[in-house]
């Protein structure tokens, strides 16, 4: 017998020998395997193994399902079509590398282009150009990837070495649309050249102990993409994107857009450039039932985000035992470890709404400020902020700052709350509780502003349109005395168990006309009369 036959088998004797593990720790159904290699990939990481690795698939997928194997070796694809009831199966030393020519990818049709972000736009303004994926199924059931292996999406090919310009590139980099049974599970993901792991209209999702691992400056590199989905669960996973790390969406698709509901996010640790846990801004169908907790977040900008934008509700959502830290964006603009917000996309859009969330037990770290702010015609509706932990531990200018526009196209706001300095700012709402919030300003204890100070003192809590609400347990006194930890206007609050109270007549009319100021300055230019603005009692 030949060295080359012996290898052979051998190979042979331990993808078996693995595949059996692999079927007992499933609980079986697992009918067949494929080795890619049998079927004529290289994986010398030169030669273009697509038609191999589809061709293993559609072998699998024909006998009725079962797993498709991926020795060691650099496989070189373009776009792989999932099929029922198919396992990919990446051991350790293997990866498939995504081609860096857009021409190997399979062009599929334009499905959402409604209320999804515009890619490949050219200089003559032509917009986007068929989806190209590396990995896709659609209508596809009991489809899974798993294994030791390494997905590499080669994103930086796609980029000018500065990271500034793009060309056409594969997005989404993983697409599941319309199907039901995905499982990916302790794979690692690499270099998406744009969202990486996108699941439409999907039911029954799990994502467990992956490691997306995106370049922080790649543009609208997002870790995972949960699109009017349902039955998710995203457990133990580690991303850093160039964009949101998990985000959840409803973007739009013809017709009534489904929800996306019954979500479960737990026992992450993320990096994000923009927000790492958020829900929106695509929001054309309604956020349900959602569960957030035990999640590490480091150096994002925004660590938890909620931006209504097309007229959906956000309802039943949950964040729990979540550690936070901020970074700027790429070196520029505000930190805002948690912001909330409801406004129109468009001028014509609907106006969405946000109720019944609520806050625990987070630890924030940041230079920002938290920012929770429904619309003044639709009111936050039962939010809790409960045992939330702020220290200020460096100072940032809020002179010129302006809340994150989310995507919003042109619509002015009625009173932009960007420029509060506060820890907390809260607007427009109605059914606040705020049970423990309290801050620490090591900036000024420690000596990182300007002479032991912030450039502009800061509230513990800024309220404003803030009605049958209750603030208790605000143990902390503002960054500077002569500043009121808790300021209030315009509001309907009881307040208790906190330092000091809310702000006196005189501090509340002197804000209430700077906002008047505000309004007419909008109201000119926008070239109307002033509406009447309510005055302080």
């Amino acid at each position: 017998m030949n060295l080359f036959i012996m290898k052979k088998l051998l190979r042979r004797f331990f993808v078996f020998a693995a595949f059996a593990v692999s079927v007992a720790l499933q609980g079986g159904g697992v009918r067949s395997l494929h080795d890619v290699k049998d079927h004529g990939a290289k994986g010398d990481g030169a030669t273009l193994d697509t038609g191999a690795i589809q061709g293993a698939v559609d072998a699998c997928h024909a006998a009725g399902g079962g797993m498709v194997w991926f020795p060691a070796g650099v496989y070189l694809a373009g776009t792989i079509q999932l099929r029922d009831n198919v396992t990919l199966h990446l051991t350790a030393g293997a990866r498939i590398l995504g081609s860096a020519s857009a021409e190997d990818y399979t062009e599929v049709e334009k499905l959402y282009r409604q209320g999804i972000i515009k890619i490949g736009a050219t200089s003559s303004g032509a917009e986007g150009y068929p989806q190209r994926h590396l990995i896709y199924a659609r209508d596809a059931k009991n489809i899974a990837i798993e294994g030791s292996g390494t997905i590499d999406g080669n994103g930086d090919a796609y980029f000018s070495e500065d990271m500034s310009e793009v060309r056409q590139r594969p997005n989404p980099m993983f697409e599941f649309l319309n199907c039901e049974g995905i499982r990916i599970e302790n794979i690692n993901i690499r270099n998406a050249p744009c969202w990486t792991v996108h699941v439409k209209n999907c039911e029954d999702v799990k994502i467990r102990g992956c490691s997306i691992i995106n370049n922080l400056r790649a543009a609208n590199s997002d870790g995972i993409d949960i699109d009017s989905s349902r039955k998710v669960i995203v457990s133990d996973c580690r991303i850093e994107a160039g964009d949101d790390c998990i985000v959840l969406k409803t973007t739009k698709m013809g017709g009534v857009t489904p929800p996306t509901e019954n979500v479960v996010v737990t026992n992450c640790v993320m990096i994000s450039a923009a927000s790492a846990l958020k829900l929106g801004t695509e929001s054309h169908g309604d956020f349900r039932h959602v569960s957030m907790s035990n999640c590490t977040i480091r150096d994002s900008r925004t660590g938890i985000a909620f931006f209504v934008k097309d007229g959906g509700t956000m309802q039943d959502v949950r964040f729990s035992n979540i550690s936070i830290t901020t970074k700027q964006k790429w070196g520029s603009g505000n930190e805002w470890p948690i912001f909330m917000e409801i406004s129109r996309r468009q001028k014509d859009s609907r106006l969405g709404a946000i109720r019944d969330v609520s806050f625990s037990d987070i630890t924030i770290y940041s230079r920002g400020r938290n920012f929770i702010s429904g619309h003044h015609q639709s009111p936050l509706e039962n939010v809790v902020l409960r045992n939330i932990f702020f220290d200020m531990v460096g100072d940032e200018d809020v002179s010129r700052a302006k809340k994150i526009s989310g995507g919003a196209g042109g619509v002015d706001v009625d009173v932009d709350y960007g420029k509060i300095p506060a820890a907390l700012i809260l607007a427009n709402a109605k059914g606040v509780v705020v049970d423990g919030f309290n801050a620490r300003w090591s900036v000024v204890s420690g000596g990182g502003g300007e002479g032991g100070k912030t450039k502009q003192p800061r509230h513990v809590i800024f309220a404003d349109r803030v009605e049958d609400a209750r603030f208790d347990g605000v143990s902390t006194r503002a960054s500077e005395e002569g500043v009121d930890a808790v300021k209030v206007v315009r509001s309907g609050i009881s307040i208790s168990g906190t330092m000091v109270t809310k702000g006196d007549a005189k501090d509340a009319e002197a804000e209430d006309a700077r906002l008047k100021a505000i309004r007419s300055e909008i109201t000119r230019r926008r070239g109307a009369k002033p509406k009447p603005v309510e005055t302080q009692p």
